[in-house]
């Protein structure tokens, strides 16, 4: 559905370049526009894809939301720089960290708010020459991310979380798995 949605808006010429234009195209097309949101994440995956595909892990930066830990029995460790995963199997982060890590990726973070990884961005900027981001969040959080992340010209990914609620959320594990392995030939 959103597929033919993005192809209809892209049929008459629309602009995809921000938010609110997408929202207005989609009230000239007669369509819902709570669905701005979700239609932006997409178009900004296609537009940076190739770029994310072309860098290495150890180039590409990855940012999970706390809220996908298990709230009663996590034993991840708070830092300056989020939680730090303790692999304690009682959620899917030590999952896509441990699949991470072994895929070479050196900048996983798991963080509690967006602030952090603004903060975050910022000294990575001046550890790596060129990097990728790989969100995962709530679709406004996301938005949020894609809007800023592509003032500043940095390549992203984004990945809605299946189950909001900012406790206890969950993500399509596959979904970032198969963003995780992405490499210049597929």
């Amino acid at each position: 559905m959103i597929d033919k949605i993005i192809s209809r808006l892209m049929s008459i010429g629309a602009d995809l370049s921000s938010k609110n234009a997408i929202k207005g195209a989609l009230k000239v097309l007669g369509e819902d526009e709570g669905l701005a949101d979700l239609i932006y994440i997409i178009v900004k995956n296609r537009a940076y894809r190739k770029e994310w595909k072309s860098l290495p892990p150890s180039s590409r930066v990855i940012f999970l939301p706390q809220c996908l830990r298990n709230s009663k029995n996590c034993e991840a460790e708070l830092t300056e720089k989020g939680y730090v995963c303790k692999k304690c199997g009682s959620c899917s982060v030590a999952e896509i960290v441990e699949l991470a890590e072994n895929l070479g990726y050196k900048h996983i973070y798991i963080v509690p708010g967006g602030s952090m990884v603004y903060k975050i961005l910022k000294q990575i900027v001046s550890e790596l020459d060129s990097f990728a981001c790989l969100g995962v969040a709530c679709v406004p959080e996301l938005c949020e991310a894609s809007e800023r992340l592509s003032m500043k010209g940095i390549p992203h990914q984004c990945i809605p979380l299946k189950k909001t609620g900012c406790v206890d959320t969950e993500v399509d594990v596959d979904e970032v798995k198969r963003y995780l392995k992405m490499g210049p030939d597929g």
